[in-house]
């Protein structure tokens, strides 16, 4: 099943849960919250264990991609190099980020306005996105970094499964063209600025 699908399911599923459930009960909101933050206290310490696995693995094997600008800002792509455990370092790092955000956002709405029916399905997807992530399928469980695994990770498209059409990925030599025509762009820019200065 589709993870994007498989997520919808959860949401409708925790909240059919959470309609049988009775939120006006002390005891029922404070277990709510209790499931909520050892679920985030889960997903930080799954981050936590990727990056011991990422710095042990010490992979400094050189990575080159093209970081996609944000649509519509009219910039060209950028060509960034580094290494894989730099890389994968960023990556879980953004996510420990989002994570942290996303529970001081939750409590600060629970405690302030008494919000708990999100707190149900936030106590079950986020563990569930860790575990899936592709940094976790790497690390965590050894699979190869090849096919969908492969760096840089794309992020999920959520509008695929609707539609059906799945985004096709980019071929590798497709891929490696691109970046040795963004290498020689940089190169050539590089000797502008330089005859510039001699200037």
């Amino acid at each position: 099943m589709n993870a994007q699908i498989m997520n919808m399911a959860l949401v409708m599923g925790s909240m059919q849960v959470t309609n049988r459930l009775d939120l006006e009960d002390t005891k029922t909101k404070q277990m709510i919250l209790g499931a909520y933050v050892t679920a985030q206290a889960i997903v930080l310490g799954i981050s936590f264990l990727i990056k011991k696995k990422i710095q042990s693995k010490n992979d400094t094997t050189v990575l080159k991609y093209l970081d996609q600008p944000k649509p519509m800002s009219g910039e060209q792509p950028k060509l960034i190099t580094t290494t894989n455990m730099d890389y994968d370092l960023e990556q879980n790092a953004q996510a420990q980020k989002q994570a942290l955000i996303s529970l001081a956002l939750m409590l600060f709405l629970n405690f302030q306005f008494g919000v708990i029916r999100p707190l149900v399905v936030q106590s079950i997807l986020p563990v569930k996105n860790a575990l899936q992530s592709k940094f976790a399928q790497v690390h965590l469980f050894g699979k190869p970094a090849e096919g969908d695994l492969r760096r840089p990770w794309k992020a999920d498209n959520p509008f695929a499964a609707l539609s059906g059409a799945a985004e096709e990925p980019q071929s590798e030599a497709a891929e490696k063209a691109a970046i040795k025509k963004a290498e020689k762009a940089e190169s050539k820019a590089g000797a502008k600025s330089e005859s510039k200065k001699d200037l």
